[in-house]
């Protein structure tokens, strides 16, 4: 039986890309986000791909996109079929990676203590797992924004603190090497967004719409 999860993001899958082209801003600066943090020509994993465009645009020496969505994942294969280099399931991989990554996805997890777990065994000895999230302080607005049709719908999700999730990890073993934040301004507002992020996302950090940090195993 599909859980609630799943059924939502087969559910959102046809439209899922046709709904991401009005966030472009977004996605184009969480594309170049994750290329600044991820390195080329690696073995990269991303968990919860849906249709691949993140992982596709790090051209990765060898990428493998895995999600719990059967229709995203079919998507992801049509769409990316000339990229020999990616492979797409919705089962977890068998071999080791350099870089790991989750973007927009810890909020969908229903168990993260065994999320990670799974996670880290698929680590390189020196890999790195990269977590890209809204910041929490943003939800009311998203909510508001989802209500008058301004976003795609997101389903059933928790937004969970940074505190919480690094505990998580540190009981697994795995200590944060970076903490940060990234875009004031998550969408484009002519002459406001680009000033607003150039010059005041330094002194506003913590008011930035992307959170994220950076993984690796305790040495």
């Amino acid at each position: 039986m599909k859980t609630i999860v799943e059924k939502h993001f087969d559910e959102v899958a046809d439209t899922y890309d046709t709904g991401k082209k009005r966030y472009s801003y977004y996605y184009s600066s969480l594309k170049k986000l994750l290329s600044n943090l991820i390195g080329k020509n690696k073995k990269v994993f991303e968990f919860g791909c849906g249709t691949g465009d993140l992982l596709v645009s790090l051209n990765p020496k060898l990428g493998f996109g895995m999600d719990i969505s059967k229709k995203m994942i079919e998507t992801a294969k049509k769409k990316h079929s000339s990229k020999k280099n990616v492979v797409f399931s919705t089962s977890m991989p068998k071999g080791k990676f350099d870089y790991i990554f989750l973007s927009d996805v810890v909020e969908h997890l229903s168990d993260h203590k065994n999320t990670f777990k799974d996670l880290k065994r698929v680590m390189n000895g020196d890999a790195k797992i990269i977590v890209t999230m809204a910041n929490p302080i943003w939800e009311p607005l998203l909510m508001l924004w989802e209500t008058l049709g301004l976003k795609m719908k997101e389903g059933k999700h928790k937004r969970v603190g940074y505190r919480e999730l690094k505990h998580i990890l540190e009981n697994l073993h795995l200590r944060v090497v970076k903490h940060d934040y990234k875009l004031l301004i998550p969408i484009e507002v002519p002459f406001i967004t680009n000033f607003a992020n150039k010059y005041l996302e330094r002194s506003l950090k913590k008011l930035c719409f992307i959170e994220y940090f950076v993984v690796e195993r305790e040495h």
